[in-house]
């Protein structure tokens, strides 16, 4: 009988350990997954201070309630013409539902349709790959880096402009591969125009690119003539008329139509030059790797010359290939494109590259290993970054970061051994890992950047304000030009629109005032300004002037 060494001892342990870990059901997996998702992306959501775009889209939304106009929305009483109201409206809603126009049930909404993004994937998925397959593809969309860290925490419309995006791709192929030609065209349609009254013109163009390759993908391309297709047109016509119509009756179209194209081609070439798009299109697969980490590492299985023979294998998955090819190349010569304006295309990617991936992983390929160990390194790098932590200055001023930087890397480093022990369920570990550093995320970055954030400053100072002249009618004069976030701020806390006007004389007023005009401000209101107001752009601020 050998002699019970330390180390056999040690060894005896370890193997019970792993043991242990493989033999977890992975439906324990899937359920700790589900439980860590909301609290992970609720935890400190309405913390820090609206961002510039967020204030405005909260902004329209709370003008729409203030005046009772739902249609012609404003920014500070004048007409608001970039985009057209409906993610105005669902902002609204979450406002009501919530009770208070603030940052929380703005960011709220961006959760919720986060959560119906990872629902639709798993729903298109699942029928083609199964439930493994489906969720983790899903995982891996909703927890890809962009919205990890910073669109799953911010009240844009970009996540909400995807799902309906990616849910009018999917209705494609839904209805295609099933023959149901008329309700392709309807329900296509139908999504097409929900997406320009989110964003205007672009959910145009993703139907007319992504319609014209389904049909060629399916060998019904004539199909493009066909009385069905009039009646899906027709469909969107009744839509996007009939709001059209009411719109006119409080504007005219001519301002607004013309202002939507501009709005969908000022970032490209056309405004540019071409030395920038050339520039733009070198660099654009970089910067889609690096904003989407870390499983845009899928794109490792592209690395193959047999790459096309194996993407022709599944329609499904050569489906997903060919509305990516036909889409992304809107982008990827715009010149000035944000990483959020690429959502829609993510699950594309995914889906594609996880089954590629999941072939390599099969075969044990170079690609396979390379990417495994990639992620590796960042499940054992995660634990240390947030281990060092207490040693950050910039997060010393946290009650506790000690102990809540290193409980969170205990639990981090835990996760990272399971992820060694179960090398088969390698993608569930990784998923519980991010979903672990984002609640640890939450609780020391989010209020951190909170402290030393210029805009959260400039809520305090806008909040100051109002409460020192309260009993003023606040005016914006002119075209001074105020940052969202200070607008937004005056607006909730002063309960009314703060109003444009080149009227200087209005009794009991107060005036905000861009410093270049002082000269003229002084000339206007014969005294020197009596404060200024700060905004979330250090150097930049207003003047304010009173009127007896």
């Amino acid at each position: 009988m050998p002699i019970e060494t330390p180390w056999r001892q040690k060894q005896h342990y370890m193997t019970k350990f792993v043991h242990a870990i493989r033999a977890l059901p992975t439906r324990y997996l899937v359920l700790f997954i589900l439980a860590l998702f909301l609290p992970a992306h609720l935890i400190n959501l309405g913390v820090a201070a609206f961002n510039g775009d967020e204030a405005i889209r909260s902004l329209v939304a709370l003008e729409m309630h203030l005046s009772g106009n739902y249609i012609a929305t404003t920014l500070h009483g004048w007409p608001y013409i970039n985009k057209p109201p409906l993610f105005n409206w669902i902002l609204l809603v979450f406002f009501k539902m919530f009770g208070y126009f603030g940052e929380f049930p703005a960011r709220t909404a961006t959760v919720f349709f986060l959560v119906v993004f990872g629902v639709a994937i798993y729903r298109f998925t699942v029928r083609e790959f199964g439930r493994s397959f489906a969720f983790l593809a899903a995982l891996m969309t909703v927890l890809a880096g962009r919205f990890l860290i910073y669109d799953s925490m911010l009240g844009l419309i970009d996540t909400t402009f995807s799902v309906v995006i990616y849910t009018l791709f999917m209705s494609i192929y839904y209805f295609g591969v099933r023959g149901q030609w008329q309700r392709l065209f309807l329900v296509s349609y139908a999504l097409m125009a929900t997406g320009f009254l989110l964003k205007g013109l672009p959910a145009i163009v993703f139907q007319g690119f992504s319609l014209t390759a389904g049909l060629v993908f399916f060998g019904q391309w004539r199909r493009l003539f066909s009385w069905q297709h009039v009646l899906g047109g027709l469909l969107a016509v009744a839509i996007l008329g009939g709001y059209l119509a009411i719109y006119a009756q409080y504007r005219p179209m001519e301002v607004f139509l013309p202002n939507l194209w501009n709005e969908s081609v000022r970032r490209t070439g056309v405004v540019f030059g071409w030395w920038r798009t050339v520039e733009h299109v070198f660099r654009f697969p970089f910067d889609a790797v690096y904003h989407f980490l870390p499983f845009s590492l899928l794109i490792l299985a592209w690395f193959d010359r047999h790459f096309w023979q194996r993407l022709r294998q599944n329609r499904f998955v050569f489906f997903n290939f060919v509305l990516l090819a036909v889409n992304l190349p809107i982008y990827w010569s715009s010149v000035q494109v944000y990483a959020r304006y690429l959502l829609m295309f993510i699950p594309l990617f995914t889906v594609l590259s996880f089954h590629l991936m999941e072939q390599d992983r099969a075969a044990n390929t170079w690609r396979y290993r390379v990417f495994q160990g990639l992620l590796g390194v960042l499940v054992v790098l995660l634990p240390v970054a947030f281990g060092a932590l207490p040693w950050v200055p910039e997060v010393n001023f946290l009650a506790g970061i000690g102990p809540l930087a290193l409980g969170s890397a205990a639990t981090l480093a835990a996760v990272a051994t399971c992820y060694f022990a179960d090398r088969r369920r390698y993608l569930f570990w990784v998923i519980l890992s991010l979903l672990v550093a984002r609640i640890a995320f939450d609780r020391i970055i989010l209020p951190t950047r909170h402290h030393e954030n210029e805009t959260s400053k400039a809520r305090q100072d806008v909040r100051d304000l109002v409460d020192k002249y309260r009993d003023r009618t606040w005016y914006a004069y002119g075209t001074s030009y105020i940052r969202e976030p200070a607008s937004f701020y005056m607006t909730q806390k002063l309960g009314y629109i703060v109003q444009r006007t080149t009227d200087a004389s209005k009794p009991n007023a107060l005036y905000l005032v861009n410093p270049s005009d002082e000269p003229i401000a002084y000339w206007l209101f014969g005294s020197p300004p009596v404060d200024t107001l700060r905004t979330d752009y250090s150097g930049e601020w207003l003047l304010v002037y009173l009127r007896p």
